[in-house]
């Protein structure tokens, strides 16, 4: 499954360095720079699997600090996510989840308003289905069952929830974000 792995540092980032280090870790994609110190790259999540050590060795061998967000999308809370990701994590790969939990266990709720709305515009039986979903740890057969539909019911509605958000909960992280929203949605 397709990620955007978006990267900012405080200081501007040499490219040719920072390309070359991507591709020897096994990344083969476009980079797209949005300013000098920023950017983002879609590929396999798999691939968040080596960043953490990779960034760690451009610190060392650069002396500057770059941290990459991984999300399923590139709105407004993701681009809140990295700029708060920054001074975090420094030199880290992470989740949005990451940073939501931090700024949450902080008491920190300015990413709450982007975050409902991700789901705002969403149908009640869509959101209905996949909090359901989550309930039963992932299970469709379970999920159909407690929600009194056929299991194609189910599986059609769980695909128009994936299609209108983008968000695959069937991958972990989404699907803790879609848990976050549930948890904190009634929050101020």
């Amino acid at each position: 499954m397709n990620k955007y792995f978006l990267f900012l540092s405080p200081s501007s980032i040499d490219r040719v360095y920072f390309k070359t280090a991507l591709e020897a870790a096994g990344g083969d994609f476009e980079i797209t720079y949005t300013s000098d110190n920023k950017g983002y790259f879609v590929t396999d999540g798999k691939f968040y699997d080596v960043l953490e050590s990779l960034l760690m060795t451009m610190h060392d061998d650069l002396g500057i600090v770059i941290t990459v967000l991984v999300s399923h999308e590139m709105k407004a809370l993701e681009e809140k996510a990295l700029r708060e990701a920054v001074s975090y994590f420094p030199n880290q790969a992470l989740f949005v989840t990451d940073v939501l939990l931090k700024e949450f266990s902080f008491g920190d709720f300015s990413s709450l308003p982007l975050l409902k709305a991700e789901f705002r515009e969403v149908p009640h039986e869509l959101m209905l289905t996949a909090g359901t979903y989550l309930r039963v740890g992932l299970n469709g057969e379970e999920a159909s069952r407690m929600l009194f539909i056929h299991r194609n019911t189910f599986n059609y509605r769980l695909a128009a929830f994936v299609e209108k958000t983008g968000l695959d909960i069937r991958d972990y992280h989404n699907a803790l974000l879609l848990e976050l929203y549930f948890q904190f949605s009634n929050h101020g």
